[in-house]
């Protein structure tokens, strides 16, 4: 069980952006969610809440808490949870959509259980019990149907049976349900980058989640990046770039910039990429207005609603899109970023080209 965690940020050499992982972990649970132990206590199953955020209400875990931590008696220890009730929960862009409402549907996750060595953090699973040492974002595990509380729409809460966790994950809006730091007030795993080693390499963005089941974003920042001295990239002049994870602590202010790319098959105002193709190149979510950085047209910015009620950000009409195997730039001292490497320009997939955008 991850027992703390943090991404830090550090001013580095042309103002780089050095991104350090700290994880503290624990090993003193007697039981998990494997082998239908619930990790909630016997016959217990979890409640889903919702906690006011930087990005309006979103989903977190309610009633004492999950993970169930038995009493020590051999220290005294009394019995609590390894995730406590207010830790947010998260929905990465990887997993397909499941079904909605339905509990305990089998099926095949994008955030799997298979150990990764060699990531900047160690050896990492994507996805593990509430109690999995190695598991990047525990999974949401339950005995039986989930329990709404006060704002969440039970018709959304459902289950999928997950036979790598032995278990079923609970879902909601047919998206599969993950942790990450424990405690309330915690939303640091909000627009999160796993996309390719040396970050842990799931090819996937994380979000918060509204009590609508869609991403909870806020207003999407669309700033520049230009190359930097020593440091392959794609581009030899600025491109465009959203901003991620903002919640990050340590992180200056504007997040961390990531290349965004438009889709030849798209016409104005209207994306035609989904399914899969938008697990592969994640659209750019707003929730509000988008805003520009310095150097971006504010004109220019503007947002489509997606054929889920989602808002994607456009930039002279276009829609944009994150990719999901986005390469972070690597320099002298480490993993290093004021921006990525743009390496998804000229991919060729789902009928067109990816390609990066200039301001």
């Amino acid at each position: 069980m991850i027992t703390g965690r943090r991404l830090g940020v550090a001013i580095g050499t042309g103002a780089a952006l050095a991104v350090l992982l700290a994880t503290g972990m624990s090993a003193a649970y007697a039981h998990g969610s494997r082998g239908g132990e619930s990790g909630y206590g016997v016959g217990e199953a979890p409640v889903v809440s919702l906690e006011t955020s930087p990005y309006g209400p979103v989903l977190v875990v309610g009633g004492p808490g999950v993970g169930y931590v038995p009493a020590n008696p051999s220290t005294g220890a009394p019995a609590t949870y390894a995730y406590p009730a207010g830790s947010s929960l998260y929905s990465p862009t990887i997993d397909p959509p499941a079904p909605v409402g339905i509990f305990g549907a089998f099926y095949q996750p994008g955030c799997l259980t298979n150990e990764v060595p060699g990531t900047a953090f160690g050896t990492l699973s994507c996805t593990g019990p509430e109690t999995d040492e190695k598991a990047d974002w525990p999974a949401l595990t339950t005995p039986g149907k989930a329990i709404a509380g006060a704002g969440v729409d039970r018709h959304l809460l459902g289950s999928v049976y997950r036979a790598d966790l032995a278990t079923f994950q609970v879902t909601y809006a047919g998206r599969p349900l993950y942790l990450f730091s424990p405690g309330a007030n915690l939303f640091d795993g909000q627009k999160l980058p796993e996309t390719v080693l040396p970050l842990p390499p799931w090819h996937t963005y994380w979000f918060l989640l509204s009590p609508d089941g869609l991403p909870a974003t806020g207003p999407a920042h669309i700033e520049t990046e230009a190359p930097q001295p020593g440091i392959t990239t794609a581009y030899s002049s600025s491109v465009l770039a959203a901003e991620v994870a903002p919640e990050a602590p340590e992180i200056p202010p504007g997040g961390v910039a990531v290349s965004v790319y438009s889709f030849s098959r798209d016409s104005r105002w209207r994306s035609r990429c989904a399914g899969a193709c938008a697990r592969d190149f994640v659209p750019v979510l707003t929730d509000g207005a988008p805003t520009p950085g310095p150097d971006v047209s504010a004109s220019e910015l503007g947002e489509i609603v997606r054929h889920d009620g989602s808002h994607q950000v456009t930039y002279d009409g276009h829609p944009l899109y994150l990719y999901s195997q986005e390469q972070p730039l690597v320099g002298e001292k480490g993993l290093v970023t004021t921006g990525s490497a743009g390496n998804g320009n000229g991919v060729h997939a789902f009928g067109g080209t990816f390609s990066l955008v200039s301001p």
